[in-house]
């Protein structure tokens, strides 16, 4: 078996090996998460004698919330906002909150995400140097909490309007203390038009105490103004038994619903 280093590394170099100089990066939020930042506009001022340069917030509804392919939301409604601050030097933050539903006792309702990274041009490419914390502050349930760290690697490049992307995350210690996990992510996308575009993900998780998954998806995300409208179709391959006796992990359509704007 591949080592996911070795593997990584080779799309890495594919990457930056064919990628022409000068391209445009595209700055972003959490790179597990549905929430991702959109650049600043072409006419944005940055913003003076400040922390950020500019903040990035958005309000989603989501018909179900999927992380990784995997249902947080019991395959039902849900919300999320986001907060993302830039900054002219490449560095980045934020978080990002969700409504989660795992059918504990006593519930669990809130996943909140918080993030900070750096962009790096390297050889025309955009390469994200990601921090990320997962915590659930309202898990009141006996165990393991659900939540876990992940340093993460991005490389990312557009191609006109293709962009693709290849990312690989590890944490030391995944959800459920399941102990150290290896999480390899490609993504491309293309700008069918100035308001319509399509997308897609593919994913592989391995986990020293759980069972290896493959995840994806596949969408269309149309924006008008500060609204988007986002539908995707996507799961894992993990069978029933194997998902705590649940349907979250099955394949299923969702569609979110977003309000953003760059202050």
């Amino acid at each position: 078996m591949n080592h996911p280093i070795i593997i990584f590394a080779g799309v890495l170099a594919a990457v930056i090996t064919t990628t022409p100089a000068g391209a445009d990066t595209t700055p972003s939020g959490p790179s597990s998460q549905q929430a991702q930042a959109a650049p600043p506009p072409a006419h944005f001022t940055p913003r003076r004698n400040a922390p950020c340069a500019a903040y990035y917030v958005a309000a989603s509804m989501i018909s179900d919330y999927r992380f990784d392919g995997f249902s947080e939301s019991n395959r039902e409604p849900t919300w999320q906002v986001n907060l993302h601050c830039y900054r002219t030097d490449g560095f980045y933050a934020g978080t990002v909150l969700t409504g989660v539903n795992f059918e504990d006792r006593p519930r669990t309702t809130l996943e909140t995400d918080f993030y900070v990274g750096k962009h790096v041009p390297v050889a025309g490419s955009d390469l994200n140097l990601e921090l990320l914390e997962v915590w659930f502050p309202n898990q009141r349930t006996g165990g393991p909490a659900y939540g876990l760290f992940e340093p993460e690697a991005e490389v990312s490049h557009t191609f006109g309007r293709l962009t693709l992307k290849a990312q690989l995350a590890w944490s030391p210690n995944y959800s459920s203390n399941s102990g150290e996990s290896w999480h390899q992510k490609a993504t491309a996308s293309f700008a069918l038009t100035d308001w319509l575009s399509i997308s897609g993900h593919y994913g592989r998780i391995t986990i020293e105490r759980g069972f290896e998954r493959h995840h994806f998806d596949i969408g269309a995300t149309a924006k008008w103004r500060e609204l988007s409208l986002d539908a995707r179709y996507g799961g894992t391959d993990l069978k029933k038994p194997q998902c705590y006796y649940t349907n979250w992990c099955a394949p299923g359509a969702s569609v979110t619903v977003t309000w953003a704007k760059v202050l």
